[in-house]
């Protein structure tokens, strides 16, 4: 299941959740009601007893309505999945249901239809607002016919309630149009904003990455040292820098062109990602040059890692170079807690020299 589908599905868990509570707090207010009209309307109306009223009027609607919420809940711990059709199917029943106990007592009693198209808004979906219209249609007029005695308030009566429920259908309508346009642009700036994201995160990775050898580049490198010597002091820990430049290889631009030499780099730079661990971090520091910090127990380990680097470099032909290879000389150096960047880089770079005066494709500690 893909994340969005799964974020849908718990949004509209959620939504179901928060419909069955209110119906809870909707059955608590009946019950009141109930009661309330019964003191209203018992002296009113000889015929209605107390027997009468609770043991019909109230006792068995409450019970339907008590059984059809307990089936919901298991339902939608069940299938969650479907419990806004069952939501709203359960919500037509129970208007059915009363409408037909209380049609007797209030003239506004098809009022209870406008429950499952109240239901049917809060989902914005027009077909259930469709299929509740249709649904409430025919309870008001099954109502009507049902009727026992049918006088011209009784038509005006359902002539006023059909206007109603019409105008409320409508007013449904415009709200899940207007809302499913409120989604779309929701959608839109969401969809705007993701790509703003995977564009400005795309425009950082080229802001530290070299795009010719995907490794760190020269600002990135300076932003990572300042940092790993800032931890350096609070932790002391210990880090090593090496720098490693291509040799001869103005000759290798010069003898095959400026393509082969980016494709010397690339090589090279492919071995350094290669050679070294997770814990490394390499760049290009510019033109031939590379710069690698490691963060090994002792300097030994740190010469090793860069002396297999190297042999890695040297023992690689290069097809577009007639299958000749390139090597590479290095400066290392261990960097004490409290150096500056500066001074780290000088004396690696003092190393490097001597390797490179001493005949190229060493490796020199300074």
């Amino acid at each position: 299941m893909t994340r969005p589908h799964l974020h849908s599905l718990l949004i509209t868990f959620n939504w179901n959740r928060l419909i069955l509570n209110i119906m809870w707090v909707i059955s608590i207010v009946i019950f009141i009601s109930q009661w309330l009209i019964y003191e209203v309307i018992a002296p009113q109306v000889p015929f209605l007893t107390p027997q009468n009223y609770f043991a019909q009027d109230l006792l068995v609607p409450d019970s339907i309505f008590l059984i059809i919420m307990i089936g919901l809940e298991l339902w939608h711990r069940a299938y969650p999945q479907w419990s806004e059709v069952a939501i709203i199917s359960a919500s037509i029943v129970l208007s059915y249901i009363y409408l037909y106990f209380i049609r007797d007592y209030f003239a506004v009693a098809p009022v209870v239809l406008l429950f499952p198209l109240f239901l049917s808004i809060i989902y914005f979906k027009k077909r259930y607002l469709l299929a509740c219209l249709a649904l409430c249609f025919a309870g008001l007029f099954g109502s009507f016919c049902l009727s026992e005695h049918r006088a011209t308030a009784d038509m005006i009566d359902l002539i006023l309630m059909t206007c109603i429920i019409l105008v409320a259908a409508f007013t449904g309508l415009a709200v899940i149009r207007r809302g499913s346009e409120l989604v779309e642009q929701l959608d839109m700036v969401q969809q705007s904003e993701q790509e703003l994201r995977i564009q400005t995160m795309m425009m950082e990775r080229m802001a530290k990455i070299d795009p010719l050898t995907g490794l760190h580049n020269h600002k990135s490198f300076h932003e990572h040292i300042e940092k790993l010597l800032e931890d350096q002091r609070l932790h002391d820990f210990p880090v090593q820098i090496a720098i490693l430049d291509i040799d001869n290889f103005k000759q290798v631009n010069d003898t095959f062109g400026h393509w082969a030499g980016d494709i010397a780099l690339k090589q090279a730079a492919s071995c350094i990602a290669d050679s070294l661990s997770h814990t490394c971090f390499a760049a290009r520091y510019g033109g031939e040059e590379f710069v690698v910090l490691m963060r090994e127990k002792d300097m030994q380990s740190a010469w090793q890692i860069v002396e297999k680097l190297r042999v890695s470099i040297a023992r690689r032909p290069i097809e577009e170079m007639n299958r000749r290879h390139i090597t590479v000389s290095i400066g290392l150096h261990a960097i004490a807690a409290g150096e500056t960047k500066e001074y780290a880089f000088q004396q690696a770079d003092q190393a490097l020299y001597v390797s490179k005066s001493e005949g190229k494709n060493r490796t020199t500690i300074q």
